[in-house]
């Protein structure tokens, strides 16, 4: 019998990461029995994907693999260029080549959800940028270089100071796309990104992306049905030796 795949978590420790493990579950359940294994609560993804989360202290038995440094699983799916990734010991399982190049371990790579496409409205934005207002994301910068490519410029994450620019804290994953159709340019400026899912939903929407780093150079779109076959067949032939 094919042992159920669990994805673990101790918090939510970006957005896009809890997203994406969403997502991923989501296609996995197509083949095989697939969880959310967390502490934290999000209601709106577990209503918008059909898919409850289990306690950390219930987790079934399975497949472990951790999306968060501070568990232990059976894989490690790293995202990030987070030195504390150091101290794992699992096979990684990494989200691109430049994550692969810090880390190692054997590169499954990040999907790309069908809801984000080019559905015709008017582009009145002039710039998108998002991030939360971690060092990282090097938002001030972004918002500088941003009122040189127009004079509407919008950004959604959360933060924790106004830097003078038309932000969304807390947008829904519908308001989102909006938000995506309605943009001309897609800014991102972070300092290091691993594979920054944002860059690929803005391009499937359309938009012109500006100044990539990092893990973006080498975003393609990619459903996340091709990212779940990938990854269950890396996981059948490790179990297999």
């Amino acid at each position: 019998m094919e042992k159920p795949i669990n994805f673990l978590f101790d918090e939510v420790i970006t957005c896009g990461a809890v997203l994406s493990a969403f997502e991923l579950c989501q296609a996995i359940r197509e083949y095989r029995e697939c969880n959310i294994v967390a502490h934290f609560d999000n209601k709106e993804l577990e209503e918008y994907f059909n898919i409850k989360r289990i306690g950390l202290s219930a987790r079934p038995e399975g497949i472990d693999i951790t999306f968060t440094h501070k568990l232990k699983g059976d894989y490690a799916y790293v995202r990030t260029q987070d030195e504390r990734w150091l101290k794992h010991t699992e096979p990684i399982i990494a989200v691109s080549e430049y994550i692969k190049e810090e880390f190692g371990g054997t590169v499954i790579g990040n999907g790309t959800h069908e809801r984000f496409s080019d559905i015709g409205l008017e582009r009145d934005i002039d710039v998108l940028i998002e991030g939360n207002s971690e060092t990282n994301k090097n938002i001030p910068a972004t918002i500088e270089e941003a009122r040189k490519h127009g004079k509407k410029i919008v950004w959604f994450g959360r933060h924790t100071k106004d830097l003078g620019v038309e932000h969304y804290s807390n947008p829904s994953l519908k308001d989102i796309v909006i938000l995506y159709n309605r943009s001309k340019t897609f800014l991102k400026m972070s300092l290091t990104e691993g594979w920054g899912r944002p860059v690929a939903e803005a391009k499937r929407c359309g938009c012109e992306i500006i100044n990539l780093s990092g893990g973006n150079k080498e975003i393609e779109i990619v459903s996340w049905d091709e990212i779940a076959k990938q990854l269950l067949k890396y996981l059948d032939g490790q179990l297999d030796r």
